[in-house]
């Protein structure tokens, strides 16, 4: 989106993001969040599910690295949640201000929020795969 001043008040010219497409992401991202903090649940019962099977130290040792990554990664979901929320909350009013077009800014906080967004869906994915290797072991 760029924006050209005009006699000290903004003239916007749009760029191909509209507000439903970012709107529908913010969409696509909670409830991918939400997916993976059900998964995660999950994931926890099973690490559960091997901690009472076996008390070796090794495996103990283990098993609460999975719990610490499980609860930090959980920790993580509902941060990433509650910024997309207050982003959305943000580019409303932006939106308001400015007859449907939003500004660079929010733009930017957009695409930061894509990148945390893809940084902690491969953070869940890799956690995911190394926790099915750990229980393949002893399951």
């Amino acid at each position: 989106m760029k924006f050209v001043p005009i006699n000290n008040s903004i003239m916007t010219q749009h760029t191909g993001f509209h507000i439903s497409r970012i709107t529908g992401e913010h969409n696509d991202w909670t409830r991918a969040l939400e997916f993976y903090k059900q998964e995660l649940e999950i994931l926890k019962n099973r690490l559960s599910e091997v901690s009472t099977m076996y008390s070796k130290e090794e495996v103990k040792a283990d098993v609460e690295h999975y719990q610490n990554q499980f609860i930090i990664q959980r920790n993580n979901i509902d941060e990433l949640t509650h910024s997309i929320n207050e982003h959305a909350s943000h580019m409303n009013q932006n939106v308001q201000a400015m007859a449907q077009h939003l500004s660079n800014e929010t733009m930017e906080e957009h695409a930061a929020l894509h990148t945390k967004f893809q940084d902690l869906e491969h953070t869940i994915v890799e956690l995911k795969h190394n926790f099915y290797r750990f229980v393949a072991k002893y399951i």
